[in-house]
């Protein structure tokens, strides 16, 4: 393999993007190589390019492996800028995975990251509210990822308590968010609570023999590592780019203007309405889009409204919209807000947004108009204003902003529900220091250090980040009683417990067996603070406040109701959807919603409308693209225009059969004006195979094509085992043996621990051998069952498991009692701790419990490992085989440390998982 070294960042990054990096960009890749690590401050302008840090990562991973973690995680506290940056992280990987010989430098980066997985070279996620089956960055421990995330999902997977991760794959998930990881936590002042709690489990031990990488880095003009390593941009890096230098010296000048009316989603749309009247009228062909930008999604819908009754082209968006919605709100308005491209228009074009533009997000607006908000908001904001300076160049004059302060927001005696006092003061300073009620906001000027630390948003403090907690957290099989919230750790100490958050997914079939065939999937969820979700839910009429940041406020009696009828709480597969009342809702709890309810309007979050909302859940599927599906059941799911399909009670022609009946149906909606691109490529797959299946319950067909890898639905018996491709239980183990130990020298893991990864794999599904599984897995059949000369691992072809008929014990555990019933089979560890726990954790039980159930039939279990006999019985009420486990999972926590010991877990795990796709399909 050809050298890579930081001499060709330069030709990598031109071959990617299609034009040179700016100076700083180069510098910090070649300070990044030189030093072998990055550092931990990153503090640039607005709209420098700041995103291209994901370019050095992937480059500097690609270049030296053996320092720097595998998966790059991009952390931001804002939903729209989250898929922003997943699009620059997919045109790496694109560019990266399709690189030929007229990109020399490209070939050698893809060579260099095919290498470490000897897979993909690189894989790319949002996490924006995943749940397991979406988990694809976590399938692998060795693969390249950029993983673009919010605070909440990265974070509470770090923590333990991955929302919408089912409790058994939580660890698996935070031992790879703990390990082999770059965390670049952008605008840190946004995340400084966060920023805490990521430095406290940096500093929390790792076993002495597993690598060390896990490196965090804060990106922000404010950030809050004032003691570590700098990097900032240089007036070299200005002297050297024409175009740098015009982006941070654009002039930009913002009008305070303070309305009448008190309330904000009142007075923000008639001046709004003013403001763009007198730009109408002076507008010199200048000024094509202008952005709004508002405190509140209340605000948000009810000028968007104004301005779509008064005639103006408008357009909404907030991070309070499910990701399909979003998608197409985004594609609606791309070229408008495109800093590269000059569109236009006769007629002016608005698009009214939350916070959730307001950083990171490369929009580009002629004009600004902004509600007040605390200093540091108002900066980001003014950022999406002429955001490559071409429009001051071009007029020799300011770009134009104004700055509305609105009479609820400035009275001293009002708390606003969003910024506090923050906002209030800031207006207060911007009135001293404005020159005739104008504010300069030129990305590079000494504004900010003429105002105080009341002018900038409040500055929540995470707690310390004790023993206790982690000891709690790291129990997730089973999870103590009483346990902290993680949510504190993530956005800071708040008395409001409102404020963490909820994901709404609207669905009209919420059975368990439909959740199967068409599980739901992150693009179709809708986050909203927990508060405003109760109080929705509860039917209260007031709607409570809600921003793309933390905020919501309701009366404690709100949080009294019945279960809901139409709602449901989401916790995974293995269950069915359970009713609930409001108190018993939870931060991160996924619940599904009847479409009829309403909660939606123009895409985003409307507590007040009681429109029907859209079922997501085939489009959704189609996003994922690994499995298609299509629910026959109109009008719920399918459009009134589509010819009606195939019913299970209709009076067919005993000659058509229902396959012939549903290409034909297919055949009729394929050539069905004004399809959407995902049905229409839906159409084309569906007939190239499908399988259709009956929903008993509601009387319609589910057509689907793919198939779901069973492994990662959840970690139970019956989805991991009942594959239908008969794998003899040797050939299984040994195949997750040999894939454990590749993974283990992959990333890096000693020789030592490499064996024992092997040893583990190899006895970790032991306990199978009892005659129930075994029957199981051959559906009953005790015929089948005397004709296998060999114990299996997964079932046979159409074989259906029966509930009542498991084994008490479960399987892990039997396989630890076996492993240790003979002294030799131990004897080639080096850690005989860590080998059995691996085998008792492989489905995320005994950490630290595993579940003793009596056995009121107890079999003795026989097998031979390598010729070593092994017998255990599966009595084990008198033993102290819990104990024993207890006792060994705290020892191994203190041995590898909190992450460094799941990571281990999940690498045994992800290799099973792996191994049963594999043989799946094979």
């Amino acid at each position: 393999m050809s050298d890579l070294g930081a001499a060709d960042f330069a030709s990598y990054f031109e071959a990617v993007h299609g034009h040179e990096p700016f100076p700083w960009q180069r510098r910090l890749t070649l300070e990044v190589l030189d030093r072998g690590r990055w550092p931990d401050v990153i503090d640039l302008p607005t709209g420098t390019g700041k995103t291209a840090v994901l370019d050095t990562a992937v480059f500097s991973l690609a270049v030296r492996p053996e320092l720097f973690p595998r998966r790059i995680v991009f952390v931001i506290d804002r939903r729209i800028v989250v898929d922003q940056v997943c699009q620059r992280a997919e045109k790496i990987r694109q560019e990266i995975s399709t690189a030929s010989s007229s990109s020399p430098t490209l070939m050698r980066v893809r060579e260099r990251l095919e290498a470490l997985s000897g897979d993909a070279p690189l894989g790319v996620v949002a996490l924006r509210g995943g749940i397991p089956i979406d988990g694809e960055w976590a399938r692998r421990p060795d693969q390249p990822w950029v993983m673009v995330s919010t605070v909440d999902q990265f974070g509470s997977r770090l923590l333990f308590r991955g929302y919408g991760v089912s409790p058994r794959m939580r660890p698996v998930q935070a031992g790879l968010s703990g390990n082999d990881c770059l965390v670049i936590l952008d605008e840190v002042h946004l995340s400084r609570a966060f920023s805490q709690t990521l430095r406290e489990v940096q500093q929390q031990h790792v076993g002495e023999s597993l690598p060390k990488r896990f490196h965090t880095v804060e990106m922000s003009a404010t950030p809050t590592n004032s003691i570590g390593s700098r990097f900032e941009l240089s007036s070299s890096d200005l002297e050297q780019s024409e175009e740098l230098h015009r982006r941070v010296h654009a002039a930009k000048a913002a009008t305070l203007v303070e309305a009448k009316s008190k309330q904000p989603h009142e007075a923000i749309p008639t001046q709004v309405k003013k403001i763009l009247k007198s730009l109408a009228s002076d507008r010199r062909g200048n000024i094509q889009s202008v952005g709004v930008i508002v405190n509140r999604v209340h605000t948000a819908r009810e000028t968007h409204r104004a301005l779509v009754d008064a005639g103006y082209s408008s357009y909404l968006l907030t991070g309070r919209m499910r990701s399909l919605d979003k998608v197409r709100a985004l594609d609606e308005i791309a070229e408008l807000v495109d800093p590269d491209t000059s569109a236009t228009s006769e007629d002016l074009s608005v698009v009214v947004a939350t916070q959730a533009i307001e950083v990171g997000a490369d929009f580009s607006f002629d004009a600004l108009i902004t509600e007040v908000a605390p200093l540091d908001s108002l900066r980001q904001r003014f950022g999406r204003l002429d955001r490559r300076g071409t429009l001051a160049e071009s007029t020799g004059e300011a770009a134009k902003g104004w700055i509305i302060g609105v009479k609820a927001t400035l009275n001293p005696k009002q708390t606003d529900p969003v910024y506090g006092h923050s906002a209030r003061k800031t207006w207060e300073r911007l009135q001293e220091v404005a020159n005739d009620g104008v504010i300069d906001f030129t990305p590079w000027q000494a504004i900010p250090y003429q105002f105080a630390r009341d002018c900038f948003a409040e500055d929540k403090q995470a707690p310390l980040l004790l023993r206790t907690y982690m000891d709690a957290w790291v129990q997730t099989g089973p999870e103590p009683i009483v346990q902290p919230a993680v949510d504190w750790f993530l956005h800071g100490i708040d008395t409001d417990a409102q404020n963490a958050e909820v994901y709404l997914v609207w669905r009209y079939d919420r059975t368990q067996e439909v959740l199967k065939e068409v599980p739901l999937r992150p693009t179709e969820f809708l986050p909203v603070p927990i508060g405003a979700a109760k109080s929705w839910l509860g039917r209260v009429e007031e709607e409570v406040p809600v921003a793309d940041i933390g905020t919501s406020s309701m009366e404690e009696s709100h949080l009294e109701g019945d279960q809901g009828e139409d709602w449901a709480r989401w916790r995974g597969h293995a269950e069915c959807p359970e009713a609930i009342t409001l108190a018993e809702i939870q931060p991160g709890d996924i619940l599904i919603v009847d479409p009829k309810r309403g909660g939606l309007s123009e895409g985003t979050w409307d507590p007040t409308s009681s429109e029907t909302v859209a079922d997501l859940g085939d489009e959704a599927q189609a996003s994922y693209d690994r499995r298609i599906t299509l629910r026959l059941d109109p009008p719920n799911t399918l459009p009134a225009t589509w010819p009606s399909p195939p019913r299970p009670n209709e009076e067919a022609d005993p000659e058509e059969s229902l396959s012939a009946r549903i290409d034909q149906w297919l055949q009729e909606v394929q050539v069905t004006q004004d399809l959407a691109r995902w049905q229409s490529q839906a159409i084309s797959q569906l007939q190239e195979g499908h399988e259709a299946i009956f929903n008993e319950a509601r009387n319609y067909y589910i057509l689907a094509a793919g198939r779901i890898d069973p492994s990662t639905l959840d970690a139970s018996d019956q989805s991991s085992s009942f594959t239908g491709r008969g794998v003899s239980l040797r050939k299984h183990l040994k195949g997750v043996g040999k894939r454990s130990e590749d993974y283990g020298h992959r990333i890096g893991l000693g020789a030592e621990l490499c064996s024992d990864l092997r040893l583990a794999a190899e006895l970790h599904d032991l306990g199978k051998v009892d005659s129930r599984f075994q029957r199981q897995l051959v559906g009953g059949d005790v015929v089948a069952l005397a004709m296998q000369e060999e114990p299996l691992a997964k079932s046979l072809p159409g074989a259906r498991p029966t509930g009542a008929e498991w084994p008490p014990v479960r399987h892990e555990i039997m396989s630890v009692v076996l492993a240790q019933s003979n002294v030799a089979v131990l004897q080639s560890a080096h850690d005989p701790d860590l080998v059995l726990h691996l085998v008792a954790s492989h489905h995320g039980w005994a950490r630290p419990l595993p579940p003793i159930r009596s056995d009121d039939a107890p079999q003795v279990l026989r097998f031979d490992h390598d010729g070593i006999p092994m017998e255990a019985s599966t009595d084990l009420q008198d033993g102290h085989v819990a104990l024993e486990m207890t006792d060994r999972f705290w020892r191994l926590v203190e041995r590898y440390g909190y992450h460094g010991l799941a990571w281990l877990e999940a690498i045994l795990r992800l290799a099973d998982h792996q191994q049963s796709a594999a043989e799946t399909t094979s």
